[in-house]
């Protein structure tokens, strides 16, 4: 009787069990990879979409170069970003899919006109990954982000992630620059694209991440760093771990050259000081680094040698990196640094009076730098050949 009732049982649970009947399969999905935001005179949105087309994907045979693109662009311009993706969907045959979208590109002219009422969407819709890039693309022509034609990825918008990875800035997501605008410390960044070609060759196949896009409290872009003041300015942040440093050195009479050190192990230190309302910030930088390049006529295997180099290289880095505090304080009045953050670890309760005149009081404040490198390694000879 056990036996049998144990079989009804089963045969019950399985009359109760049911398929996926709501189940959409992977054909039937039109894959987002990348998203560009621009915003039109008139004030409307438009959205571009970089759509994966998988049949074109890794084929090599005798196509033009369009019919060779793994991917499409579909655009479309309304009041919101809701409303304009809903109309992007009706021009596919295919349900939309964000989740493998990698990379969300803005328009120079949208960043600053500020870009909070379009990251309500990103933030409200749960299908959307925070981890996903953002990039302010340079240019009056930003749209062409999405049909570069990139030789190591079907896909511009990874093909962006990747290099903004080995370009030394360092990924900047969805998630950093939302946890940066709510911050009451610090003003968000974003890594910007640089479209212009660097030769006729390279046009549509290539492009440059080497500055820095820098955001006040309102998620205006407000100005943008060089390459130099965009390494000094992650490396202030403690978000630069290698770099390379050139230094010219002086031998006297008129003679001298240039060494080159490659520098890692980087770290900083922000310590702060309030008196009598004056705030105070001392930052100390540390790196070791290897002596890549000598064009002096140095013998670096004597250790005096080494030690000349290395003060002359930290004599120089600090007066840039001080000259790149003082810009942003003078001429963005942007606190992108974290020195804000360092008063409110270090002095919470005067973190209070300070935060509401905190725009103010950052252009006023003291910053002085120390800068300290250790030359661990001089290369594989002392002198030059």
């Amino acid at each position: 009787m056990k036996k049998k009732a144990v079989l009804f049982a089963i045969i019950g649970l399985t009359v109760l069990l049911t398929g996926c009947w709501d189940r959409t399969e992977i054909n039937q999905y039109a894959f987002w990879m990348g998203t560009l935001l621009e915003r039109l005179e008139g004030g409307d949105l438009k959205v571009s979409a970089q759509i994966a087309i998988p049949s074109r994907i890794g084929f090599s045979g005798n196509r033009t170069a369009q019919e060779q693109r793994g991917n499409i662009i579909i655009s479309a311009v309304g009041r919101t970003l809701m409303d304009t993706c809903d109309k992007i969907q009706s021009k596919l045959p295919r349900r939309l899919f964000i989740g493998h979208r990698r990379s969300v590109f803005l328009g120079e002219s949208l960043a600053k006109k500020g870009i909070s009422d379009s990251l309500d969407m990103y933030t409200r819709n749960m299908d959307t990954s925070l981890r996903t890039s953002v990039f302010v693309v340079l240019g009056e022509h930003p749209e062409q982000i999405l049909t570069l034609n990139s030789p190591f990825d079907p896909f511009s918008a990874n093909a962006a992630v990747d290099q903004d990875n080995y370009s030394r800035i360092g990924d900047k997501a969805l998630r950093d620059f939302i946890v940066a605008m709510e911050s009451e410390t610090t003003s968000p960044i974003l890594s910007a694209i640089d479209l212009q070609p660097l030769s006729k060759e390279e046009q549509g196949k290539t492009f440059e991440i080497e500055r820095l896009a820098l955001f006040n409290r309102k998620s205006e872009m407000v100005g943008l760093l060089d390459e130099k003041e965009s390494l000094h300015a992650l490396w202030i942040m403690n978000k630069l771990k290698r770099t390379f440093l050139t230094g010219y050195i002086s031998e006297g009479k008129g003679n001298g050259g240039y060494v080159t050190v490659s520098e890692n192990n980087m770290a900083s230190v922000i310590r702060t000081s309030v008196k009598d309302g004056q705030i105070t910030v001392a930052v100390r930088l540390t790196g070791k680094g290897t002596i890549k390049e000598n064009r002096t006529s140095l013998d670096l295997l004597r250790p005096g040698n080494v030690l000349l180099v290395q003060q002359v290289m930290e004599e120089q880095t600090k007066e840039t990196v001080e000259e790149t505090i003082r810009e942003v304080q003078q001429k963005y009045g942007t606190d992108i640094f974290g020195f804000g953050e360092a008063v409110h670890r270090q002095h919470p309760y005067l973190w209070k009076e300070l935060k509401k005149d905190w725009l103010a009081a950052f252009p006023k404040m003291k910053v002085s730098v120390e800068v300290h490198l250790k030359i661990k390694r001089i290369g594989a000879q002392g002198k030059r050949v």
